[in-house]
């Protein structure tokens, strides 16, 4: 049996862009490597030759349980290695050899690969999010190879309508994915080829006019109420009375809690945007008690063995909460923002005021909470309401 083996796994603390990671060494063996693919989002890495996984309590805890026979030789002192792009673009490929091997990808021909290759270094140099170079690269590619047999240099308008005609047909892509495409590829041809206005004006998909679900300030009570756990409710307190982002929540640092001046300093949020927003009074004291039983280092919400808290953990937290204070059961964790600013707009608060509290370019995305707060203020009645049965 390998758990009969003395094998030590040494841990290194590691770091791709401003996400935290773990880096892990072992002997080069079929049975471990099983066992280190169950990590959610493990990849391996070829310039450090080990594999490397998000710094979060719960892949920390499927580690762990993945390796629970094994020596454990954990360097925590060490500067963090440094993981290269390169090991984050795509699933890590294992040299194993398997009785039926996958189909690989089709690949494109070599003036393609270098078309492909100039969108990702200029995405790069415009310091475009990880995120948005995988997903610009995806449709790009899949735009290339429909046209492989033509210079991507020679395309026009026709060929680009052709191409999103048979992805709505063929494959029922969404409103957003289509905007995607256009992006990506309007992208290629004005920035990298640097063509004026390459597309036309008529191609943007109609984008559904939905309203955001809110909770009532009654159903935020309840909801807020029947959270025991104090790290829990802390989370969920802070992210309703101060309108963030779930992202923005967890990469809260504590020094980023300014309590003297009641506000919340947030780094590099959506569109890598720093703003403040403000800070309860309420939230400040059930921080304190928060602070004493939990006693976070760094981060403002950590997980049992150190690191940031995973939005995973957060949203298990709110739809908990949501089934056991029976609310609106579509709400998610993003519904708490929604509630925030519709919430300020019924107390009177300036439309402006709450456009810089969540960071919104336009004030148009903030005026959507108007028609919301029209309907709940009305004070029309319904005309059934005048029958007597």
């Amino acid at each position: 049996m390998y758990n009969a083996i003395p094998i030590k796994i040494t841990v290194r603390k590691a770091l791709f862009e401003e996400e935290k990671r773990i880096a892990i060494f072992f002997p080069k063996d079929p049975f471990l490597i099983e066992r280190i693919k169950r990590v959610p989002q493990s990849r391996w890495s070829w310039q450090h030759m080990c594999w490397h996984f998000p710094y979060t309590s719960t892949t920390w805890k499927i580690f762990k349980s993945q390796f629970v026979d094994y020596s454990l030789d954990i360097h925590s002192t060490m500067p963090a290695l440094v993981i290269p792009y390169s090991d984050m673009v795509s699933p890590p490929k294992l040299r194993l050899k398997k009785p039926n091997p996958p189909t690989p990808a089709p690949s494109l021909p070599p003036q393609l690969e270098d078309a492909l290759r100039a969108l990702e270094e200029q995405l790069r140099l415009k310091r475009y999010s990880f995120r948005t170079i995988k997903s610009y690269k995806s449709v790009f590619k899949a735009f290339l190879l429909h046209f492989k047999d033509s210079d991507p240099n020679t395309l026009m308008d026709s060929h680009f309508r052709q191409f999103l005609l048979m992805m709505i047909k063929e494959h029922k892509i969404s409103e957003s994915y289509q905007n995607t495409i256009i992006n990506a590829i309007k992208f290629y041809y004005e920035s990298v080829l640097n063509r004026e206005r390459f597309f036309v004006q008529n191609i943007r998909p109609r984008v559904p006019t939905q309203l955001p679900d809110v909770l009532s300030e009654a159903e935020v009570i309840r909801l807020i109420n029947c959270i025991e756990n104090v790290k829990h409710k802390a989370i969920i307190m802070l992210i309703y009375s101060s309108g963030m982002r779930l992202g923005e929540a967890i990469n809260l640092r504590i020094a980023d809690i300014r309590m003297d001046e009641k506000t919340i300093f947030i780094k590099a949020a959506k569109g890598k945007k720093d703003r403040y927003t403000i800070l309860s009074e309420n939230i400040i004291v059930y921080l304190k008690k928060y602070y004493e039983i939990y006693r976070p280092e760094h981060w403002l919400f950590e997980g049992q063995d150190g690191g940031q808290y995973s939005v995973r953990s957060v949203q298990a937290i709110f739809q908990r909460a949501v089934k056991d204070s029976n609310v609106n059961p579509y709400a998610t964790v993003h519904t708490l923002r929604h509630s925030f600013a519709t919430h300020l707009l019924e107390h009177g608060t300036d439309l402006r005021q709450i456009q810089q509290l969540l960071g919104h370019n336009s004030i148009q995305t903030t005026e959507i909470y108007t028609h919301i707060t029209d309907v709940l203020k009305n004070k029309l009645r319904s005309p059934l309401d005048n029958l007597n049965f």
